[in-house]
């Protein structure tokens, strides 16, 4: 299932799903960090057992309900340490030898959901313009990916990914 950009930007989390060569999976993660920054993200440690390549956190839980609560999230998203809480990963399972699977998945914080789809959207066509061959599988709600994923929601939660 394809989900609508424009709606994932504020109503659900998203996830982006893509497939690229084997060989391309450390230019992909290059560019999702680059893009994540540029996005207001910072980079996390995750328990090497979590199953994540990446992941990324933005804001605090104090932002979350300050700005959530106020109705200011879409003015004040980008305010730094303050702003709404967000937390993004990226899974890369492969499809065969010559293949990755890349999900990108916000699993927490629809507050600032437009920054992060414009991120993702920005990490995918850098690859492109960089020459690499991605098969886009395009967007969907987060909750939707397998649920035995720590690119869905409800297990990223149970990981601890999401604290």
């Amino acid at each position: 299932m394809t989900e609508d950009a424009r709606r994932l930007r504020w109503a659900v989390n998203g996830a982006r799903t893509f497939r690229i060569p084997s060989d391309a999976v450390d230019v992909a993660l290059f560019e999702i960090d680059r893009a994540m920054q540029a996005a207001h993200f910072r980079a996390d440690a995750a328990d090497p057992n979590a199953g994540v390549q990446r992941l990324h956190r933005r804001g605090s839980v104090v932002g979350d309900v300050l700005i959530g609560g106020s109705g200011l999230s879409a003015i004040t998203t980008r305010l730094g340490p303050l702003s709404a809480r967000g937390v993004a990963v990226t899974w890369i399972g492969a499809v065969d030898p010559q293949t990755a699977r890349v999900i990108v998945s916000l699993v927490a914080g629809s507050h600032v959901g437009g920054d992060f789809v414009d991120g993702v959207d920005d990490a995918v066509r850098t690859l492109v313009s960089r020459g690499v061959p991605v098969e886009d599988k395009g967007w969907s709600r987060s909750v939707d990916i397998d649920p035995t994923l720590p690119a869905n929601p409800r297990r990223a939660a149970e990981l601890g990914l999401t604290g």
